[in-house]
């Protein structure tokens, strides 16, 4: 029992995107640790604590310290990353809890002295385009078909991510 498991760094380290874009919230995530708890013979230490843990910031703290998450990444693993944060800013965009505008600014702050291939200018460009020219939505249209294009297959893993996570929430 380890994929899609608390004991796949994979599924953990996507959990921890979604955690860091907001994507999920710390109810959530404390709702996935305690089905996760009952269903476990022996939980790990870390899984008990993100039962109980106050903020945010500390829930996202013990996912990225879980044994067997790597804590260096080559640049295309990195790149993996960048995609699956992009995509899940994006998903979060699409539901409409944050605006077009909101995407592009957190996309390029995230990338932002990042190591990956993606750079922070592309996102802060499109961004102060649209500023300029009053945000015409022929112009979001076409950035964010752009965009959607080139995340694509982070998008599906992300979706399925999420589409899991919210099952493994409700203890199904």
């Amino acid at each position: 029992m380890r994929d899609g498991t608390p004991f796949d760094p994979v599924a953990v380290a996507r959990i921890a995107v979604m955690v860091r874009t907001g994507r999920v919230g710390l109810q959530q995530l404390i709702s996935w640790a305690d089905a996760w708890v009952m269903k476990l013979d022996a939980p790990p230490l870390w899984l008990l604590e993100l039962c109980t843990v106050p903020e945010v910031d500390r829930a996202l703290g013990l996912l990225l310290d879980m044994p067997g998450l790597a804590q260096s990444l080559t640049v295309e693993e990195q790149d993996v990353n960048d995609a699956d944060h992009l995509a899940s800013l994006f998903l979060r965009h699409r539901d409409g809890s944050i605006s077009w505008g909101d995407f592009l600014l957190r996309a390029g702050e995230y990338l932002d002295g990042r190591s990956g291939r993606r750079q922070c200018e592309d996102f802060y460009m499109q961004l102060n385009l649209l500023e300029r020219m009053g945000f015409p939505e022929a112009l979001v249209q076409a950035q964010r078909e752009d965009i959607e294009r080139s995340i694509l297959d982070a998008l599906e893993r992300m979706e399925s991510s999420h589409r899991r996570f919210e099952a493994e929430a409700r203890g199904d």
